[in-house]
């Protein structure tokens, strides 16, 4: 067991911390849909990201310096939501994460610094209704694996 905890704290000691992409560092709570927390439920499946609260508009910050690698849709079947992907600069190559429903998209190549704003979030009322708390979803990839952001903030 002791073999086990100093394997996880020399690993997470390798970790670089970030900044929230809102400016509360606020997580959207449960409502009618669901909570926004990463593995939060989602019926046979849980959630693969992490739901900071947003209002309309918002701006949505860069966590760390990074480049705008991709534009795409959250939804195959849904153009109306859209999302943006970046990858890492300087000691956060090894980075990337995806924003989604988000509009005010960056040009891709654009490059940002930490605190800079990306993009504005979008509203998701007119897909879920007004009981859904208004948030953006962010994704975080630790060399292509996905991973729980939520102790790196």
């Amino acid at each position: 067991m002791y073999y086990l905890l100093v394997i996880f704290i020399l690993f997470m000691s390798k970790l670089l911390k970030f900044s929230a992409i809102n400016q509360d560092g606020k997580i959207r709570d449960c409502d009618g849909f669901g909570c926004g927390h990463f593995g939060a439920s989602r019926g046979t499946r849980t959630h693969k990201g992490l739901d900071f609260a947003f209002a309309v508009g918002g701006a949505v910050l860069a966590p760390f310096p990074c480049k705008v690698t991709r534009h795409g849709y959250p939804y195959a079947d849904d153009l109306t939501y859209r999302l943006v992907e970046c990858v890492g600069l300087g000691a956060y190559s090894d980075y990337r994460f995806k924003v989604m429903y988000v509009k005010e998209l960056p040009t891709i190549g654009r490059e940002f610094k930490e605190g800079e704003i990306l993009c504005k979030a979008d509203d998701i009322s007119s897909k879920y209704g007004s009981s859904m708390t208004n948030h953006v979803h962010f994704e975080l990839y630790i060399k292509n694996e996905l991973v729980n952001p939520t102790f790196l903030i």
